[in-house]
Formats: structure tokens, sequence, C-alpha cells
């Protein structure tokens, strides 16, 4: 057998024991009911390889007949298939009762004990309280240590968590009972930890029988530790010196424990270690804070405990020699010993805290840039600290430049100045620009391998720190009181020059510089909205840098939004103009639409026409909404629109279909004057028209029989009939209503005769909706039983056609189903 063999494993093909459920080599189930059907799938194909080996073999001869079939062999009886693996049981597994069991044990029996030393404590003698407390505490610790050298683990490491238990509500009892004196409650908690400490330690380390020690006591060790730390903190009531001392205690205990081989006890020691670390240097940042004066800050120990917090940081990589682990710590060591150095400058102006910032973070940006490999990760931290703090502070300078903005443009006085004024700004605004930078670079730096990217990675990067450069320092010249010309005059020459550099770079980097540059155009165009000439000249930027986009830019996706950016840039542009020229709103909408008309004849693409569409009806909307006579301004912009449309359709053969569109737009306008000036007689005007696109649809299909009569006859049998059908909806008692319902008929039956779809679903329409619109005045006169009567019917017709559809459908299965 080549695939079907029961002594390979079918995945890794190494030897397979026999009786085994699961490979040795790469841990297949081979006894799962999968296996068994795999099996059975190689073994089909080992007999499929040998017919196609026996073809193989036989010569053909040129020209002799075929040979028939051979005839397969007979089949090697299969070997035995793997038995199928039992059932997957369902429920708590066998092993997972013990534990189960004994941990709710261990909990019942610390809950007695609890409240067993709170109700009968105090009717126990001196005598009574030590004999219950040794006695409990021997017997819960003694079976544990008996059960673990026995062999019951699980109950070992219950019994022994119920007696070190026992032994911290000893100490507690004790302590409360005034056994040791008058003690504070840290200090019960401190002897408490310590007495976890000791015996977890001892318990944890303890060997019997050449059993595996018990890991238990070894975390109840670190949770002693803990609780000792907890209590010092209280009782010592000097946090800084208290953190250093469990610090340095559980380094010590943790390497002591690895040293001995005691995992388990060295990582719960270093878990406090790092706690009182972490708590003791937050305790000594605050201290330094509240008081940053120099003489305060290293004579009173708040500094001093900064840098003992730096140098702990580097002794877990320094004990494990973990390369790694020492850079890291390092670099929080560096930025413990930046911020110690940099606190005093905390109670100086604004201003001042400010450039030391800049100073500091820029001085770790280049030590990041420049320093070896090996030693580059250690100015990680401060740099990126730093570069947040930094970006805070751009971020609060920009928001008061915006907040200023805000002034200008809810004052009539200010807004007609145009002068920016009001809040003077909380921080320098000239270390904006270098402040913004300094962060650019370190995000660049972060990057991962930017410092061996090509120079057009770098190129993407200048333009990127070149932009906000641009933007920053607008927010500086917001800063001040200067025209607010002059803030969105840098915006568009920085939105100009992102769109110029993002033409040259490379297409993965072109797409996001140039997102870059819209998003500050158009920001540029929004903050100057409330200003007509500063809107004319923020939207000619953003019509300019879209058409470039549109026209240059490699990306097809950045292409595409160039071009949906052209329609809603020359709106504005136009809109912005005209009100610029003081005319007047109700005029504005016709140079719109003949701006945009002519944007998408000049560019007929779906991204430029349907924003231009969109911005050319919201103008029109709004001409139309302030014009006084509504319907006349309504009737001429369905004009223009229409002349439009038409117009792209018959210059591009590629639009051909909007010529319906823009037919109908027409005949709309049309409706609307016709309307404005009272006529009441629609057919004049519709019917030439209808007669006219019914002869040019006739024509069409005598020249392309196979034409669809939909497409053809359906404009002008619809302009015929709907402007009619109207009327007679809103006066069915008229001539009109006659002579429509009689054409509806005769389109019916011309339909139903030629077997054309367009004269009949149009006929039968009109005229259903005809008799319907004749038979509403009289239908709520008629009795109910004549309407239940008609649904009945309906039904029963219906029921008759299915059940008669049906009949045929299974007579031709029949008859199928004899055919030969």
């Amino acid at each position: 057998m080549r695939y079907a063999d029961p002594s390979l494993c079918p995945d890794c093909r190494s030897d397979l024991p026999h009786a085994v459920p699961a490979c040795p080599s790469c841990g297949l189930q081979v006894r799962h009911p999968l296996a068994t059907e795999l099996f059975s799938t190689l073994r089909r194909a080992d007999v499929l390889l040998a017919r196609l080996q026996q073809e193989s073999r036989v010569p053909v001869a040129v020209g002799a007949p075929p040979a028939p079939p051979a005839v397969p062999p007979a089949p090697v009886p299969p070997p035995p298939l793997p038995q199928s693996a039992p059932a997957r049981r369902t429920g708590v597994a066998w092993a997972s009762v013990p534990k189960i069991l004994l941990g709710l044990g261990a909990f019942f029996l610390l809950v007695a004990a609890v409240t067993f030393l709170a109700v009968s404590w105090s009717h126990l003698g001196v005598g009574g309280r030590t004999a219950v407390l040794l006695a409990f505490t021997a017997l819960s610790g003694g079976a544990a240590l008996l059960l673990h050298r026995l062999g019951l683990r699980i109950a070992g490491e219950s019994l022994v968590v119920v007696g070190l238990g026992m032994l911290a509500l000893d100490v507690v009892g004790a302590g409360n009972a005034g056994w040791f004196g008058e003690l504070s409650d840290g200090a019960i908690a401190l002897a408490s930890g310590v007495a976890l400490l000791v015996a977890g330690t001892a318990v944890g380390a303890l060997r019997l029988a050449g059993r595996p020690r018990l890991v238990a006591p070894q975390l109840i060790a670190g949770l002693g530790l803990l609780v000792a730390y907890c209590g010092a903190l209280e009782t010592i009531g000097h946090p800084l010196l208290t953190s250093h001392l469990a610090v340095v205690l559980g380094v010590a205990g943790t390497l002591a424990a690895r040293r001995a081989g005691l995992g388990v006890l060295a990582g719960s020691l270093a878990a406090p270690a790092g706690i009182a670390w972490a708590f003791g240097g937050l305790v000594a940042l605050g201290e330094a804070l509240d008081t940053p004066s120099v003489e305060q800050l290293w004579l009173d120990g708040s500094g001093w405990s900064l840098l003992a917090t730096a140098a702990a940081a580097v002794v877990p990589g320094v004990v494990l020699r973990h390369r790694a682990l020492i850079q890291w710590g390092g670099s929080v060591a560096a930025l413990v010993v930046t911020a110690a150095l940099a606190v005093p400058c905390i109670d100086t102006p604004v201003e001042t805290v400010g450039l030391v910032a800049l100073l500091i973070t820029l001085g770790w940006t280049l030590a990041l840039a420049f320093l070896p490999a090996l030693l580059r990760p250690v100015a990680v931290a401060p740099a990126v600290i730093g570069g947040v703090i930094l970006g805070g502070l751009v971020l609060v300078t920009t928001s008061i430049a915006l907040g200023r903005w805000m002034e200008v443009v809810s004052s009539d006085r200010l807004r007609a100045a145009g002068r920016f004024t009001g809040t003077e700004p909380a921080t320098e605004p000239l270390l904006t620009v270098p402040s913004a930078l300094v962060v650019v670079a370190i995000a660049a730096l972060l990057v991962s391998g930017t410092r061996d990217r090509a120079r057009s990675t770098w190129i993407a990067w200048a333009a990127v720190a070149g932009v906000v450069a641009g933007v920053t320092a607008a927010v500086t010249v917001a800063s001040y009181d200067v025209p607010v010309a002059a803030a969105i005059a840098v915006l568009l020459v920085t939105a100009a020059g992102a769109a110029t550099v993002a033409l040259a770079l490379d297409d993965g980097a072109q797409l996001g510089v140039a997102a870059l540059g819209m998003v500050v155009g158009g920001t540029a165009v929004v903050l100057g909205l409330p200003w007509s000439g500063l809107t004319v000249a923020a939207s000619a930027v953003a019509l300019v840098v879209a058409a470039a986009l549109h026209l240059r830019a490699g990306v097809p996706a950045l292409r595409a939004v160039g071009g949906s950016c052209l329609g809603p840039s020359l709106a504005l542009l136009v809109w912005s103009a005209t009100a610029a020229a003081d005319l007047d709103t109700t005029w504005r909408g016709v140079p719109l639409l003949l701006a945009l008309g002519v944007l998408a004849i000049a560019r007929p693409r779906h991204e430029v026409e349907q924003p231009a569409l969109l911005a050319g009806l919201l103008g029109g909307l709004l001409a139309i909404n302030a014009a006084p006579d509504t319907a006349s301004s309504l009737a001429l912009h369905l004009t223009v629109l229409g002349f439009l449309v038409s117009a792209t359709a018959v210059i591009h053969e590629s639009r051909r279909h909007a010529a319906w569109a823009g037919g109908a737009i027409l005949l709309l306008a049309t409706w609307v004057r016709l309307g404005d000036l009272g006529v009441r007689e629609p057919e004049a005007y519709t019917l030439p028209l209808a007669a006219i696109l019914t002869v040019i649809g006739l024509i069409g299909l005598r020249r392309d029989p196979d034409a669809s009569t939909a497409t053809m006859l359906t404009p002008g049998l619809l302009l015929a009939t709907l402007p009619s059908l109207l009327w007679v909806l809103d006066d069915p008692a008229s001539l009109r209503a006659v002579l429509l319902g009689l054409g509806a008929v005769l389109m019916t039956v011309a339909g139903a005769a030629l077997r054309w779809s367009a004269p009949l679903v149009v006929g039968a329409a009109v005229g259903a909706t005809v008799v319907l619109r004749e038979l509403g005045p009289y239908a709520g006169d008629a009795p109910a039983w004549v309407w239940i009567g008609l649904g009945g019917a309906l039904l029963v017709v219906v029921g008759i056609t299915w059940e008669r559809r049906l009949l045929e459908i299974r007579t031709a299965a029949g008859l199928l189903g004899r055919l030969r």
C-alpha cells in the first residue's frame, strides 16, 4: 500500500506503534472517527492508483480497436481499521473533582475558623486561646505535610492554605488580644505578613520523600511580603524608606529563590517588589512636584529617592543578564533621572517650562537618532514622554488660537475688521513649530526600520514635517493680533505645497501626503467661510489642488478623490464670487449650474459628475428658496439643468442615456412654467412631443426588430398619457377622462395584438387608474357583501388557476418520465 499504510502516520509518515491513540511525532489523533474515514479514502486511492498503473502498461496499436477496459484487480483485504475513539464525554473531568472539593473544603475551614475566633474568643481564657490557636495551626499544617508525603498533593496544597491562613489568624488574634502589647493595625498587619512570608518560604522550600515542592505556600509567601509592606507603610510612616526597603527585600528574596530553584517563590516575591517600586516612585515624584525647589528636592530626599528608583529599574536586567531587560530598564531609569533633573523648572513661567521640555526632548531625540543600536532603546521612554508633553503644549496653543477665531466670528464688529483678538496665549507661540517638528521626528525614528529605509521614505517624512510645520505656523500667526487672512494664507500655501510634493512621491507615500494637504486645504476653506473674499481665495486654491491631483496623481484612488472635490470647490468658488460681487442670492444658482455643467461636460467621469450634480442641486435649491417668485425661479433652474444634461448627452456618446433625463427635466420645466402662467390644457403641448417620440420609437423598431418596445415606445406613451392622467385624477367627470380611457383601451388592445409590452403595460396601467378613480366616489355606497363577494371570487379564480398550472406541470413531468 502506498497511501493506506496502517504502520505509518498519514500526516508526518513516521512509524506508528501499535494501538496508540495519537502519533508520537506529530500528535495526530489516529483513533478519531475522522481517522477511520481518512483511512478508507486512502485505501480507495490505492485501488485507483493500481488500476491506473495497469491501464498505463497496456500497449495500444496504431489503428487497432481500443481494448476493452481491464477488469480491476481484486482489492487487497484491508487491514483492520483503527478502533474508533470513544465518544467525548461532557461534564466535569474526574481530575477536577478533588480540586473543587478540596478547595471548597479549605475555604469552609477558613470561614469556620474566622467565625469561631469571632464568636468564642472572648469566652476562652489565655490558656484556652493559646491551645486552640496552636492546635488548629499545627493540625492543619501537619495534616498538609503528611498528605503531601503520601502523594496526595491536591489535598496537601489545600490544607497548607488552611494552615497558613490559621497562622495569619493566630497573629491577628494575638495582636488584638494584646499579647504583644498595644499594637496598631499596621503593626499587626506587618507581623502577619512577616509570619506568612517566613512560614510560606519555609514550607515551600521543603521537599518530602522526593515529592515536588508545594506551590501554594510559595505564592502565599509573596502575599505575605505585600501585606507586610502595606502594614509597614502605616507603622513606619515614611513611604519612601519603606518602599525602598521592600524593594531590597523583594529583590534579595527573588535572587535567593532563583538560586535555590524555587521559580514560583521568586515570581511571587518579585511582584510585591515591583508594586513597592512603582508606588515609591510615584510618591517621590509627587513630593518633588509639591516642592520643586532644588534645596527641598535634594535635601528632603525625594530627589535621591527618584535616583534610587531609577537604579532599581536596571537591577532585574543586570541580575538576569538579559539584554532587553537591561535596555528597557535603562530607558525607564533615564526617564526617571530626566524627571528628577527637570522638576525644579515647574515653578518657572509656562514659557520656560515649554522651552526646557523642548530642549530636553530634542536632546533625547538626537540620542535616539545617533546612539548605537545597543544603546538606542535607552532613549525611547524619555523621548516618547517628552513628545507627549510637547504635543500637549501644541494642542493647548492650537485650542487657544481656535478660541480667538471663534471670538472674531461671533462678533459682527470683529468679523468686519477681520483681525484676531481676544484671549492671550497661555504658552509661548514661537515654540509651537519646533515642538511639533520634534514630535514628528520622534514618530519617524520610532517607526520600525526607518533609519535603514530608502531615500523616498525620508522625503515622505520630510513632506509630513513640512505640512505639520505649516499648520503650526498658522497657529502661531493666529496667536497674535494679525489679520485672519494671514493665518488662512499660511494654510493655503501649506496645502498647495503638500499637493505639489505629493505628486513627486511614490504611490505609497503620495496618498498620505496628499490626504494631509487636502485636510489642511479643507480647514482653510472652513475657516474662511465667514468672509466671502477669503472664501474665494481658499476655494480657488482648493480647486487648483483638486484639479492637479485629479489629472496628475499616480494613484487611482487619489485621482478619484481629486475629481470628487472638483465640483464642490468650483461651486463654492462661484457662489462666493457672486456673493463678493453683491449678486442677489436669487440669481446665484444660474451661473453655478452653468459652471458645474461645463465642468461635467469637460470631464465626463462619474467621480466628477455626481458631486457636481449634488452641488448644483444644493445651490439651485438655495437660490429658488430665496426667490420671491418660486415657480418662475424653479422653471428657470430646471431649464438650465435640462439643457446641460441634454448637452452632455449630445456631446459624449457614453452619455446618450442621459438624453431621456434631460428631456424629462425640460418637460418638467415647461409644465412648471405653464402652471405658473395658468394653463389648464396640457395636451396642446405634450401630445405633439409625444407623437414625435413615438414615431422615432417606431422607426427604431423597424430598423432593429430585436429592440425592446419598453426602450423605444415607453417615453412617448408616458408623455402622451401621464399629464392627462394627472388632470383626470383631479377632475374625473370630464371629457378628458373619457378620451383618456378610450386611448388606454386602444393601447392595451394594440399591445396585446402586436405582442408589444410597452403599449400593453402603459395602457393597462392608465386604464386601471382611470377606472379606479371613476369608481372611487361610489365605492362607499356599495354594500359590504359586494366587496366580500368580489374578494372571494378573486381568490377562487386564483386558486383554480394555480391548481390548473400545477396539474399541467405534473402531466408534463409524467410525459417526460415515459420518454425513452
